[in-house]
């Protein structure tokens, strides 16, 4: 009996430690380079509303690190289509370079389909909405800005609660091939009007060439349905 009380003291024992180890991990404030990196990330998506909260972890060894000035100047290296998971940073000090291994990860407002979602169909408020949540395992491209979903279309059949990313949609055509389109060039108090045909698909903002009257092509903007703009000082 009294070696058994004993066991049964020191698991419990062992049991308090651990738990009281894991409670101290948790509490430990982010390192000044894991904010650096943090808002190094942050800063490559600036002109996302909502931006997610980021936590980052830095793999490379202790020892290593210690060999770093105080304050390295920091890039990200490569252009990854994830935010989050493994990435590699350089840390140059002077001449010196050393890349840091981290990983990310993340939590925010993403967007899933609220209803079966069908190619052609122009989605709207309603087709989707907001969930808040882990981002790490969520699919590439997932899209965090309602605006770049509001007007597009589907490019395949999306399920109800089935989170939305760069290829399942794509923005609907304002322009489309061989369609007969107005071109305007707006100049400095005047604004001139032209026909022609575009060359190819387009939607808003982005750019088609167009065929003139004449048969020049030429390159322009995508402003409207059926309208391209001719900007004249290019």
């Amino acid at each position: 009996m009294p070696h058994s009380f004993f066991t049964s003291l020191c698991l419990f024992f062992a049991l308090c430690c651990s738990l009281l180890s894991q409670a101290q991990a948790a509490d430990q404030p982010t390192s000044p380079l894991q904010s650096r990196i943090a808002d190094l990330l942050a800063a490559g998506n600036e002109t996302q509303p909502n931006q997610p909260t980021l936590t980052i972890k830095i793999l490379t060894p202790a020892a290593k690190l210690a060999a770093l000035c105080p304050q390295p100047d920091l890039r990200l290296s490569g252009h990854p289509v994830r935010l989050t998971g493994n990435r590699s940073v350089i840390a140059k000090c002077g001449n010196k370079q050393q890349f840091l291994q981290i990983k990310v990860s993340a939590t925010g407002r993403y967007w899933i389909a609220a209803n079966t979602l069908k190619p052609g169909q122009i989605l709207g408020e309603g087709d989707i909405q907001p969930v808040t949540g882990e981002l790490d395992r969520l699919p590439a491209g997932l899209l965090l800005d309602a605006g770049k979903i509001i007007g597009s279309t589907p490019t395949r059949i999306i399920r109800p609660g089935q989170p939305l990313a760069e290829n399942q949609i794509r923005r609907s055509w304002a322009v489309l091939a061989n369609q007969d389109v107005e071109i305007v060039a707006p100049g400095e108090g005047f604004l001139i009007h032209a026909k022609g045909k575009a060359l190819d698909n387009a939607a808003q903002n982005e750019r088609v060439r167009i065929q003139t009257r004449t048969g020049h092509i030429v390159v322009a903007t995508a402003v409207g349905q059926g309208t391209v703009s001719i900007n004249l000082d290019n």
